[in-house]
């Protein structure tokens, strides 16, 4: 903006005229009216150029304004703008916030069953090595079983072997005893046979001696 020139003296030669023309006489008063004259003429042109400057400024000033205001007014629906932007982002940050701290929860209660978990894990781990341990000793046992059913199953067949044998004897002694049997029953048929035979000569014997013995 332009700076206002002002004319110190001839302000002063205004204000003081009317006391000096009292003073002067008619010729010194006419040029110093023509000065003042020109004085105020020069004035006038000088606070016409002000004015001049001044509209300049204002109008300059008011563009300024009219710019200011628009870039005011674009600012404000920025601002608006930026303040809906800024709620959402606040909405968003909200969202995220509860989301991350339903994640931090599920993170703790997975943590707990992880933590369990590891706890069955090891606990199964344990049960594992004393059910391989049962099992060797299982194996062990059933070795045993299996070598003691042979044992039982060779015995089986020993024995199996030895009643082979024993009915074949039971077989041949039955067989015998049959022989032996029939026989008894042959000898027992003779010796009846021959001890009646032998009751009868020996009464015969009998009879004959006593008739002998009655003839003497």
């Amino acid at each position: 903006m332009k700076k206002l020139t002002l004319l110190t003296a001839a302000l002063l030669t205004v204000l003081t005229s009317a006391a000096v023309a009292e003073t002067m006489n008619a010729s010194q008063g006419l040029d110093k009216i023509k000065n003042n004259l020109e004085n105020s003429k020069a004035n006038q042109k000088e606070y016409d150029r002000n004015l001049n400057v001044v509209n300049q400024n204002i109008n300059e000033v008011n563009k300024a304004k009219s710019t200011v205001l628009k870039q005011k007014e674009a600012v404000s629906t920025e601002i608006v703008k930026n303040n809906e932007s800024l709620k959402k982002v606040m909405v968003q940050e909200r969202d995220i916030s509860t989301l991350l701290n339903q994640e931090k929860e599920k993170l703790a209660a997975e943590q707990k069953q992880v933590e369990q978990l590891e706890k069955m894990m090891a606990q199964i781990k344990q049960n594992q090595q004393q059910r391989e341990t049962n099992i060797a000793d299982y194996q062990n046992q059933l070795k045993m079983t299996t070598d003691e059913k042979k044992a039982w199953k060779d015995r089986e067949a020993e024995l199996r072997g030895q009643e082979a044998k024993t009915i074949q004897s039971v077989r041949a002694l039955a067989s015998e005893e049959s022989t032996w049997n029939n026989k008894k029953k042959g000898y027992e048929g003779e010796s009846k046979r021959w001890a009646s035979e032998a009751d009868k000569q020996q009464k015969i014997h009998d009879t004959y001696q006593g008739l002998a013995e009655q003839n003497k």
